[in-house]
């Protein structure tokens, strides 16, 4: 008799806005399974002594930033139409998360190559053209290193090759920019290092920065899906 058990992989999208951009990502996985356990779906749990949902989440979300673009893959032991499954996921998670999508994986997590961020700071102290001026010299630079954290401890790199910034703006009060970076599990470039960057150069810290993740891409443009 064959005891395995067929399982039905599936990737939810999903929003986490507002106040829950304040949840870390340990606290949002923990979300997400008290959530998923109160849909009544029937989810596939892994196997021995503590059975558990089986969640993968693609990109973690640095704490404090906004995101429309996030994904968790799961499983299920029976189909169900994916339209159900966002509507039920909606009926239970959190305010400030909305699941907007469903559908069968169709790239692995390993081939994001780059993600997009609108961000927008203040710097109430500095004149604007100055802040402008110190803004583009900083990063017009040949070379923009910066320190960054690894499993084997800090080290210097130069994120200019893998940075592209749109052009920054002043309105009603605040600089506003876009940003591709280099994102995933060979190279992370978030946001927080392009304002260590700027610190070191200008001399002084953004204030209230804001950052919201808009989309997620492999190495040939394509979104992630």
């Amino acid at each position: 008799m064959n005891n395995v058990i067929d399982f039905i992989d599936v990737r939810l999208f999903y929003t986490k806005t507002g106040s829950a951009k304040y949840i870390s990502h340990l606290d949002v996985m923990r979300a997400f399974q008290r959530a998923l356990k109160r849909s009544k779906i029937d989810f596939w749990y892994t196997e021995g002594f503590h059975p558990h949902l089986y969640l993968t989440f693609a990109l973690p979300l640095s704490l404090g930033y906004e995101s429309v673009a996030e994904s968790v893959d799961f499983r299920l032991i029976s189909p169900m139409p994916y339209e159900e499954i966002v509507r039920r996921i909606n009926a239970v998670l959190p305010v400030g998360f909305k699941a907007i999508a469903a559908g069968k994986p169709k790239m692995d997590a390993k081939q994001i190559r780059f993600a997009d961020y609108e961000i927008s700071f203040a710097a109430e102290e500095k004149d604007v053209e100055e802040t402008l001026a110190v803004w583009y010299r900083c990063f017009d630079r040949e070379v923009v290193p910066v320190v960054k954290k690894t499993k084997s401890g800090e080290k210097e790199i130069d994120i200019k090759p893998h940075i592209k910034l749109s052009k920054l703006e002043h309105k009603e009060g605040r600089y506003c920019l876009k940003a591709r970076l280099a994102s995933g599990v060979e190279l992370n470039i978030n946001p927080d290092l392009v304002f260590a960057a700027f610190k070191n150069f200008a001399g002084f810290a953004p204030e209230d920065i804001k950052v919201k993740r808009m989309a997620v891409y492999n190495e040939k443009m394509e979104k992630f899906r």
